[in-house]
């Protein structure tokens, strides 16, 4: 773990209890160990002191605070039709190490439309994520609850498809990766523009956006 995540690190005084607490009881802290913490909202890293160690709660001090920016910002943004839950956590943290800025979720007309995404569960997910990788920043989410509503914010957005032409990514356009049956040809008429990877496979919706923000941010 590269920092301990809390909303309002950077305060003077910060007491841990419940899920706060359990996660710094895991592992093994001691009374006056040092601890870095981030809000995840600004560029500082906050130098905290334990104290009053309990069982089920503790006291973390203020010290200090560094301007610390390790992570190169980036302003890729990428588009996601809506896939299982479970996969779609597991995906995350691979997106946001990798450095993604916005993850745009879209419920498009072949996407599974039985599951419930859990924001504030998947924001927990990217807590963690940074709190192993060192980000500095999270990545954002946002959904669009049909690929109409999508468009008209993302008219430029290009759809990644069998049917498109395998070219060069380029970092300032935001794409698209569909559900596993695909764009619909509806949807696909939708859009300008479409380009295809370079594999013969089928990929996973997973493998594809993975692929992508490899490609561009590595």
């Amino acid at each position: 773990m590269q920092f301990l995540y809390h909303q309002k690190a950077g305060e003077d005084f910060l007491k841990l209890k419940g899920e706060e607490f359990s996660h710094l009881k895991a592992r093994r802290v001691k009374e006056n160990e040092i601890l870095i913490l981030r809000n995840l909202e600004d560029e500082f890293a906050y130098t905290y002191q334990i104290s009053n160690l309990e069982r089920h709660s503790c006291e973390l001090h203020f010290l200090s605070k560094e301007n610390k920016t390790t992570c190169k910002n980036t302003t890729l943004n990428l588009a996601l039709a809506v896939i299982d839950v479970k996969i779609l956590e597991k995906t995350l943290p691979f997106l946001n190490e990798l450095g993604v800025k916005t993850l745009h979720l879209v419920f498009t007309e072949f996407s599974q439309r039985n599951f419930k995404i859990d924001l504030k569960r998947l924001e927990k997910i990217i807590i963690a994520s940074c709190e192993q990788c060192g980000r500095e920043s999270k990545m954002k989410m946002q959904i669009y609850n049909n690929i109409r509503n999508f468009y008209e914010k993302f008219p430029e957005a290009v759809l990644v498809d069998f049917e498109g032409e395998s070219k060069e990514f380029d970092p300032s356009k935001i794409y698209f990766i569909g559900p596993e049956g695909g764009f619909s040809q509806s949807e696909k008429k939708m859009f300008k523009e479409k380009i295809g990877l370079k594999v013969s496979n089928i990929l996973k919706s997973q493998s594809a956006i993975i692929a992508i923000a490899s490609k561009i941010l590595l």
